[in-house]
């Protein structure tokens, strides 16, 4: 099966987000989210085939934030199947920053300190996201998410 996924970084994508439907897309998306102001360095990716609670909602979604001056990211996954609700961060390497943080349209985010991965990683992440139908990006370490992070 063919997967489609929808990305929110912006105040405007609320009425609909990016659609992204190829490896292409999602480079197209990753350097459009790097041109962006650091106040939209987090984008909520769904894929557009899952299901969905009684009330609408998406099953999982995965947060990609994005650091370009550092060339890294972070990457946050979660779901809640079948009443079964988790979430996790890709371990990558400990950041220089003192703290590691991205807005997603103009809200701050913190992230645990070890969670920056390689760009390309990001890339491959979330292309591996697309193609697998949502499902938690097998080709990376991934930890339960800490509690003491919002």
């Amino acid at each position: 099966m063919t997967y489609s996924l929808k990305a929110y970084y912006k105040h405007e994508h609320t009425d609909g987000g990016v659609l992204v439907t190829s490896a292409a897309d999602v480079d197209a998306l990753v350097d459009a989210m790097l041109a962006e102001p650091f106040e939209n360095s987090v984008a909520t990716l769904y894929i557009q085939e899952r299901p969905r609670s009684d009330r609408g909602y998406p099953d999982h979604e995965l947060r990609v934030g994005l650091y370009p001056e550092g060339k890294v990211g972070s990457l946050r996954y979660a779901r809640n199947v079948d009443g079964e609700a988790g979430a996790w961060y890709a371990r990558g390497q400990h950041s220089h920053r003192e703290e590691v943080f991205y807005y997603y349209t103009g809200h701050d985010e913190g992230y645990p300190q070890d969670s920056e991965l390689p760009g390309e990683d990001i890339r491959r992440a979330i292309k591996e996201f697309l193609q697998n139908g949502g499902e938690r990006p097998a080709s990376l370490d991934w930890a339960v998410w800490p509690t003491d992070i919002g």
